[in-house]
This record gives structure tokens, C-alpha cells and sequence, in this order.
């Protein structure tokens, strides 16, 4: 487990990871794996920013090519093209080795694009996009695609509540995947590095100090247990929205551009009939971006994602009453016969993507990049920007290859493993919940993944609370569990349950919690965290 900050104190690294979500704990896994000596430290929890907050889509790539009129737009924007073919390519190199190394973690549905008379894409677009596809991927997993031009309900029972069925020319149907549990990708990844070696800091602040006269960075840490100092080679910044933060010690920000440019997408999840099972819907939106719905557990579906600027803190971020009633304005659009209302939806989430600042991009640049940052008087710092949940794990080899360049490889390094073991969900549907099981998962999640709170145990590490709103008695016996082991007092758990119960209630929010009470809910919230980080 992890170390104390007494222990840390004066400690050499090759390289320091700031920021376990997805990329920082894969990245931390194969610097590890390769031999380097490695730190991992997180400010809050493990996937506690974008990555449990995505669309949750393992896709094929066709995404990069939705677009109203997509010739056009790339006859006009070429450079839109090329990075639409590299990160198409990305995703279907992830959907291979994913749903090989992985297929536990993942559901394969069927995914269906109406196609309209008279509307911007037509049928030989997705037939060329598909032979794209094809050509930059291969064959397996294989795409399954085709169209279907009548009978539709036959094939496609949910199709009679499609709009405009007298515009419907054809069906497009193919084989997608979402994640169960994309949190379990995080937290594996993290406790596979600490297997290999690497020491892991969770609920810790690291902050860039000064180079040393040799030029190695001390990293300022505080946490829980204290202050300490430690030095390293490298220091990769992989904490998303909250690079430009982490950077922003050494950077003057009126004269340095930022890295991030921060866009939320909001999801609301609804129960949708049996003639939905197995099914998903892609199109395009009346704002002339991707939207879906996509099924989850049981009966459960989401529809999203939302596509907006964001500025602040990307913590506790939550769907709007503006999000709410575009997302359902767009679900009713896409099918109208479901007549869908806000007291259907039975939760939401947020997200904000860390994509990258581009003065020409309203909404940044979607593809990958790695950033040098010695221009901004930041020698030996990476970071990495706009890296998507489902392409981690060559965004992880893409980092060991930048570290491997500036620092000789270790004499004795360790066996490399291809991949880490991902954990089967304990708890993917709706099937009730034993005390003895519930006990189990509270005690696994904090005697061996690093759990220092309920959000954190029935969030990131068991999956409960993604199958809906959780009542009290089960919050507390979970935190009747987590005392017993974490020593809390019983003001301490009462707090822990309470402010569980309020994150799930305005975090993750119905679609009619009061949001004036929810501003003062979350400030209360952010002064606990700030408290706990800095004094339990």
C-alpha cells in the first residue's frame, strides 16, 4: 500500500506521474514495467476526473467522420481529414486490442444510424467511411456493418418510434462496444505499476518546485499525513483539465497560452422498453455534432453527450438544467414516440474533455498530442493532452517511448508485461446487493485499492452507484464497513455518509434537484475535501 510522506521524504525518481486517471495509471504501468523508478500521485482519487465521466464508448472511429455534409467539410478543411484518419485509425487499434486483452470489461451492441432523404449524410458516406475503417484497422473485431432499406422493424423493433418515417431511406447498423466499468481500467492500471514497483500517492497535492543544480525537479507533496519533498529526472503531467494548474507555478498565464481547452459533455440515463435490448442509436444533432443513445445495465440507457465550452473547476462537475432539457429536446427529436420527460430521467452525469487549446478551434483539437514544455521554462516536463479513455494504452506506450528518449534505459529492466488484468464488475446489474457481498467490496476496496472514501468505493472501485441513486441504509452499512477498517469516528462517518448521499444526489443529479441548494451543497463539499486533504 501506499507509502507515508515521512517515508517519501528526500526520495529519487527517474520520473514522477502527476494525475491517476486513465492515462497518468497506464502511463505509470508501463514506465514502471520497463524498469524506470516511478512516482504516481493524484490530488483527489484514482479516475476522479474525466476519465468515469466519458460517453463510455469503445467506437470504431466513424465518429471522427460525423459531420453534416462531411465532403464538403473536409474538401474545405483538409487538415480536419487527416486528423479524423489518425484518430480513426487510434480507435480501431484500441477496439482490437481491448476487446482481445479485455472482453470482460466491455458490451458489444448493435449500433444504427438512420439515414433521411433529403439530410446531410448520405449512405455511400458511411460505406466509404466503413471501407476506411476496414483499411486502417482490419478485419476483427469485426465491423458487421450493413444497411437496411425496409421492413425495419423487423430487424429493428425500436424503429417505429424514429422521426420522420416517411423521410427513413435506410438503416445503417454496426457492431460497437461500451465499458462496463472504464473506473476498473484506472484502478488496475494503477495497482499493476505498484506490482512492478512503482510507489503510488492517492489524496496527495504535488506541486513543481525548483530544479536542483544537477536539473532535477523537487516535487512538493502534501497530504493527509504531512509534507515532503521528493526529486526526479522527468515529470509527466497527465492531470487533464488541470495541466495548465499544475503548470501554471512556473508559467506566466498572461503571456503563455493555455494547453486545455475544456469541453463539458452532460449524459442523461433514462429506462427505455425491451425493443431497445441490444440496441444503440448514433446521429447527428441539430447543433450538427454526434449524439447517442446507448444502453447501459438492465434497462437502462443515456443519451449525450452535451458539447459546450467549459471554464473552473472540472471536480464536481454536473449536468445543467440547460443540458437537461437539450439533451431531452434532442432525445425526443431523434424519438419522439418515447415522449420522454424530465421525471423519466433517473440520473446524469458530466464530464469535462481536456482537449487542446488551439486559438483556431472553438472547441479545441480533438487529436492526441504530447507537449515539450522547456519553451515554457519547463525543461523535462511532458504533458499530455486530449487522450481519450479508449486509446490509453498507446497513449501509455507513446509516453515510454518520449521518457525512453531523454532517459537511459534501466540496466536490469524488468520483464514487460503486454497489458494488465482488468477485474470483472462485481456489480453491473440491477440484482440486489447481499450485506456479506457488500461487506466484501467495501473491505477489498480499501485493504487493497488504495479507498479512501464511500465516492470511491461505490463509485470507482465496486460500480454500485453507477446502476442508480443508492438509499441510506445501504450508504451506511457500506460506511459502517469502511470505519471499522479506516478508524473513522462516528462524527466522521456521519459526514461520510452525508456528503455521499449529497454528491450523488447533485453530482450525479435527477432532473429535479433544486441547483440553488446544489451551489451551496458543493461548495460545502469542495471545504471538506480541501479539510480531509489537508488534515485527516
Amino acid at each position: 500500500m501506499s507509502p507515508t510522506l515521512s517515508e517519501m521524504q528526500g526520495k529519487n525518481y527517474d520520473t514522477v506521474v502527476i494525475g491517476a486517471g486513465i492515462n497518468g495509471a497506464a502511463t505509470a504501468f508501463e514506465l514502471a514495467s520497463a524498469g524506470y523508478q516511478v512516482l504516481l500521485v493524484e490530488k483527489h482519487d484514482i479516475a476522479a476526473g474525466a476519465s468515469s465521466r466519458s460517453s463510455r464508448m469503445l467506437h470504431c472511429g466513424l465518429r471522427y467522420f460525423e459531420t453534416p455534409n462531411p465532403v464538403r467539410t473536409f474538401a474545405r478543411y483538409p487538415s480536419r481529414f487527416v486528423n479524423a484518419m489518425k484518430m480513426a485509425r487510434a480507435s480501431m487499434q484500441a477496439r482490437r486490442e481491448i476487446v482481445e486483452t479485455a472482453p470482460s470489461s466491455v458490451k458489444p451492441f448493435t449500433m444504427c444510424f438512420p439515414l433521411y432523404r433529403g439530410g446531410g449524410i448520405k449512405g455511400w458516406h458511411l460505406d466509404r467511411g466503413f471501407g476506411l475503417l476496414r483499411a486502417l484497422g482490419g478485419a476483427n473485431p469485426p465491423l458487421d456493418y450493413r444497411k437496411i432499406a425496409k421492413d425495419f422493424e423487423a430487424d429493428l423493433p425500436f424503429a417505429r418510434d424514429l422521426r420522420d418515417r416517411d423521410r427513413l431511406s435506410a438503416i445503417a447498423t454496426y457492431r460497437e462496444y461500451v465499458f462496463d466499468w472504464p473506473e476498473r481500467f484506472c484502478v488496475d492500471a494503477v495497482l499493476a505499476a505498484e506490482q512492478q514497483g512503482a510507489d503510488v500517492l492517492t489524496f496527495c497535492l504535488a506541486r513543481l518546485g525548483e530544479r536542483t543544480k544537477d536539473g532535477k525537479w523537487c516535487v512538493e507533496l502534501s497530504g493527509r499525513d504531512g509534507r515532503a519533498a521528493v526529486h526526479c529526472k522527468l515529470v509527466l503531467n497527465m492531470t487533464g483539465s488541470w495541466i495548465d494548474e499544475v503548470n501554471g507555478v512556473h508559467i506566466d498565464n498572461d503571456k503563455t497560452l493555455p494547453l486545455i481547452r475544456g469541453t463539458k459533455g452532460a449524459h442523461i440515463v433514462v429506462r427505455l422498453p425491451s425493443a431497445y435490448d441490444g440496441f444503440g442509436i448514433a446521429t447527428i444533432n441539430r447543433n450538427g455534432m454526434p449524439f447517442y443513445c446507448l444502453p447501459s445495465h438492465d434497462d437502462y440507457f443515456y443519451f449525450g453527450p452535451t458539447e459546450t465550452p467549459f471554464e473552473g473547476d472540472a471536480t464536481n462537475v454536473s449536468a445543467s438544467n440547460a443540458d437537461i432539457d437539450f439533451l431531452l429536446d434532442e432525445a425526443n427529436y431523434m424519438l419522439p414516440a418515447l415522449k420522454l420527460k424530465r421525471s423519466d430521467v433517473a440520473f446524469t452525469w458530466a464530464g469535462v474533455r481536456p482537449l487542446t487549446f488551439d486559438r483556431q478551434e472553438h472547441m479545441g483539437r480533438r487529436s492526441r498530442e504530447i507537449h515539450e514544455l522547456s519553451d515554457r521554462g519547463l525543461p523535462n516536463v511532458f504533458a499530455m493532452t486530449a487522450g481519450p479513455l479508449m486509446t490509453h494504452r498507446s497513449a501509455a506506450r507513446e509516453m515510454l517511448q518520449r521518457v525512453s528518449a531523454v532517459l537511459k534505459a534501466p540496466d536490469k529492466p524488468k520483464t514487460l508485461t503486454p497489458s494488465y488484468r482488468i477485474s470483472n464488475a462485481p456489480c453491473v446489474s440491477g440484482d440486489p446487493i447481499s450485506s456479506d457481498k457488500l461487506d466484501e467490496w467495501v473491505r477489498n476496496s480499501i485493504a487493497n485499492e488504495h479507498a479512501r472514501d464511500l465516492k470511491g468505493i461505490l463509485y470507482t472501485r465496486t460500480g454500485i452507484a453507477w446502476r442508480g441513486h443508492l438509499e441510506r441504509s445501504l450508504v451506511q452499512q457500506a460506511a459502517n464497513t469502511a470505519a471499522r477498517l479506516l478508524k473513522w469516528h462516528d462524527e466522521r462517518k456521519r459526514r461520510e455518509v452525508d456528503e455521499f448521499l449529497d454528491y450523488q444526489r447533485t453530482v450525479f443529479r435527477n432532473a429535479t434537484t433544486n441547483l440553488a441548494q446544489d451551489a451551496n451543497i458543493q461548495l460545502k463539499m469542495g471545504e471538506i475535501i480541501y479539510e480531509t486533504q489537508q488534515h485527516s
